[in-house]
């Protein structure tokens, strides 16, 4: 048996102190050895929004505060000694055949090396609760994967997620019941250090005579191809949009609703492409939104979603006016609406002029939520450790008990 470490350079570079910031010789803490702290191997399955928000932020963290060496990569190693010394090996929403041949592999790998495997995964993948308006379907509507989805969580160690019902519809179709709610959170260094509560202010007097509402999403929330007769994420809202489009200056990012499109070339809605994760944050932000906006339909798939929009909103010190679903259970009341009507006057109550003492006041509440929410905090980066490092179950866990009661 090989002694020595099997891993490529990355996990034997020297780390970078946290945020890029290098101490002073006289301050300067002692490293820890390398060889002492555990490390994990993440299978990314995207680099795009999921694979930063559920791996590739997480990992940030742990590598630059030391508290494990991390490595994501795509390519599936097959090698037992490379898995030497590693502590976790987490599987981000893996779905083939072909993956599930690995991860069977990896089973066999697992009993000389004794790694854990988890099982992550940021979004419903079981084809018969994804709905047909949203245009991925298509990437998991076969038996074959519907099979091969499942047969993947039932070998690995856990299962993460993000929310409660997420986790409660999981256990109600797979044979293994070790599932874990990991909230997303949103790094302080990405979007956190953008809030400025006198902009916010000085923005929401500015547009008092036409404030700018945002709404940011994929064309996974509208049915593009017309396989519902039109009933998607923000069709019971369309006809609000368009009756208010003279009163509001309406703004979507990503992608924006069908039966809009003449609002959009007539120029009455702005639309803005998708900008790059970089380039998101300070891009919301120079749009000088007072609102923002998260309609949803029900169903499993919307009810399993995470509160981004919403916990990215509060991150800003922005109202977001959500939908009134599990997915947005901890938006204050007066955030959250249920019919068309209701969200025409909870937009109008929140946008009045009359009432911008009360918006002001708002600021601060909403930045407190986005701030508890910040991966760097020891709490919500330990509850990612926590997985990778306890058995499920573990009395050690303290930091997952308040997702997990």
């Amino acid at each position: 048996m090989i002694q020595s470490s099997p891993f490529p350079q990355p996990f034997s570079s020297p780390l970078a102190q946290p945020f890029g910031m290098s101490p002073t010789r006289k301050s300067k803490p002692q490293q820890p050895r390398e060889e002492s702290m555990p490390r994990f191997v993440n299978y990314l399955a995207d680099y795009s929004g999921c694979g930063h928000w559920r791996v590739l932020w997480p990992e940030q963290i742990i590598n630059m505060t030391q508290r494990g060496l991390s490595q994501s990569i795509t390519a599936m190693v097959a090698e037992p000694r490379w898995y030497q010394g590693v502590k976790a090996v987490k599987l981000q929403r893996q779905a083939s055949k072909a993956q599930l041949e690995f991860v069977k592999h990896l089973k066999k790998i697992q009993q000389e090396y004794d790694f854990k495997i988890i099982y992550e995964v940021d979004d419903v993948v079981f084809r018969e609760e994804i709905p047909d308006y949203n245009k991925f379907k298509f990437a998991f509507d076969t038996d074959e994967v519907r099979e091969s989805v499942v047969s993947i969580m039932d070998l690995c160690d856990e299962v993460t997620l993000t929310c409660d019902f997420m986790r409660k519809l999981f256990q109600s179709k797979l044979t293994n019941q070790k599932v874990t709610v990991i909230p997303n959170f949103v790094p302080y260094n990405w979007m956190g250090y953008l809030f400025n509560q006198k902009r916010v202010q000085t923005t929401f007097e500015k547009h008092k005579g036409k404030p700018r509402i945002l709404y940011t999403g994929s064309g996974a929330h509208y049915d593009v191809a017309n396989k519902t007769g039109g009933k998607d994420d923000m069709s019971a809202v369309n006809h609000i949009i368009r009756k208010t489009v003279d009163k509001y200056k309406w703004i979507f990012v990503g992608a924006y609703p069908p039966p809009l499109q003449d609002l959009v070339k007539s120029g009455k809605l702005e639309f803005y492409p998708w900008r790059s994760l970089l380039e998101y944050p300070q891009f919301i932000a120079n749009l000088d939104p007072q609102l923002m906006v998260a309609p949803l339909t029900q169903n499993n798939f919307n009810n399993s979603k995470s509160d981004i929009k919403f916990i990215e909103a509060c991150t800003l010190g922005i109202p977001c006016l959500c939908q009134d679903m599990h997915t947005y259970s901890d938006a204050p009341d007066d955030l959250k609406f249920n019919t068309p009507e209701e969200f025409e006057e909870k937009i109008e109550w929140i946008l009045n002029w009359k009432n911008r003492k009360r918006y002001f006041q708002n600021i601060r509440m909403l930045r407190e939520i986005g701030v508890k929410r910040f991966l760097e905090n020891p709490e919500n980066i330990g509850s990612h450790m926590e997985a990778l490092t306890t058995p499920y179950g573990s009395p050690e866990r303290k930091y997952l008990k308040q997702w997990n009661p």
